[in-house]
């Protein structure tokens, strides 16, 4: 089930970053539908810093959501996927959930091949802590959804991320 998951997130997160980079030049960004903001974001033991993106968008097909966010002047990246979202609720991101909820922290989302960069849920710390998280969403309507979120991610190596205190507020795209 583990590798299932792993499988799954990947997945997702290479089709939302296939999306997120695609560039022309005669198509404008939009930006404000989506803001996401953390007061606490970090990598490797380094002190947190804010985190503000109003490039990110709220997506949900059927009963899949996922949030995708990419920093304000950076590449660092916040990607979630809920598996199984039906309206407003709690939504776990721990290893042990059976809905295939996850999140992915990407220290430079122009470079999701290389795993020094990419922090998962599903992956555990060298000393054995478990990746895993919650988002709560307050809000959810066919056009609109707000919460909050918080994660703890790792490399394949062991190495750490987190999100404290995020928030998240805009429009839905339905497929």
């Amino acid at each position: 089930m583990k590798k299932l998951k792993n499988a799954f997130i990947l997945t997702m997160l290479i089709a939302v970053t296939a999306v997120s980079c695609k560039k022309d030049d005669n198509v404008k960004a939009s930006t404000g539908a989506v803001t996401v903001k953390a007061s606490n974001y970090g990598f490797d033991g380094v002190n947190g810093t804010n985190f503000t993106s109003t490039k990110a968008a709220i997506v949900q097909v059927g009963n899949l959501w996922t949030l995708t966010a990419i920093r304000d002047n950076g590449n660092e990246s916040i990607t979630i996927v809920l598996g199984n979202v039906t309206g407003a609720g709690t939504f776990s991101l721990d290893d042990t959930n059976n809905d295939g909820n996850g999140a992915v922290l990407l220290k430079d989302y122009t470079k999701t091949a290389d795993p020094t960069l990419n922090y998962s849920t599903a992956y555990a710390a060298t000393g054995g802590m478990t990746g895993g998280g919650e988002v709560k969403i307050t809000k959810l309507t066919d056009t609109e959804a707000e919460g909050t979120f918080y994660i703890v991610a790792h490399t394949q190596a062991g190495k750490e991320a987190f999100v404290e205190q995020g928030t998240f507020t805009g429009k839905v795209t339905k497929q």
